[in-house]
């Protein structure tokens, strides 16, 4: 179903489908935990995020299809990153490399060149999302998973410091959509000139 020439209605119902699978995969993932058998949770883990990036390309084609491609980027980008959260959970899911690579080729065979933006901020504090600890003095890493459940920082206290455009940046979602032009704004990925909506 991963193709653009796939039915749609069947590409619905396979969403349909991995929807169902991710609902009793999280049910299952739980009792793992409450076991406290963090291999098996770490495993759920995986195939939750394989589950996420499979849905997440199916609904990109169907979105590019409806010619939305500025939504169907954010979930090729979706895909893109929980293909990565896969290998990540569980050493069973490592072959998911060559997956990952499909993806960087249809971002740069079927989507136009983007132009990324990545923002520097002052945070104060950063905690850990696991322990809720000062992560800096913690002993988790931030990605690896942990009974189930990848660490992250969770940023407190943040101000803006600057906006730069970087070539790769840590979310391809911060992108330049749109830029001025003669009557309106012109849309990046469709080239398609939209009025400028405070001109309505």
């Amino acid at each position: 179903m991963l193709l653009i020439t796939r039915d749609s209605e069947l590409q619905r119902a396979a969403c349909s489908a991995l929807e169902d699978a991710l609902k009793r995969t999280h049910i299952e993932k739980q009792k793992a935990i409450a076991r406290f058998d963090e291999d098996y949770a770490n495993l759920l883990l995986g195939c939750e995020s394989v589950a996420h990036a499979l849905l997440a390309e199916l609904n990109m084609w169907l979105l590019l299809k409806e010619e939305k491609p500025d939504e169907a980027w954010n979930h090729l980008v979706d895909a893109q990153m929980a293909s990565i959260y896969a290998a990540r959970a569980h050493d069973g899911f490592r072959h998911l490399e060559h997956h990952h690579q499909r993806l960087e080729a249809i971002e740069h065979l079927v989507f136009p060149r983007q132009v990324f933006v990545s923002s520097g901020m002052l945070v104060g504090f950063q905690e850990c999302s696991i322990c809720r600890r000062d992560y800096d003095g913690c002993e988790h890493l931030v990605g690896r998973p942990y009974m189930g459940q990848f660490c992250y920082i969770i940023a407190r206290d943040i101000d803006l410091d600057h906006v730069a455009i970087v070539e790769h940046p840590a979310d391809k979602r911060c992108r330049v959509e749109r830029f001025n032009a003669e009557g309106g704004t012109r849309n990046r990925m469709t080239w398609k000139i939209e009025p400028d909506a405070t001109d309505a």
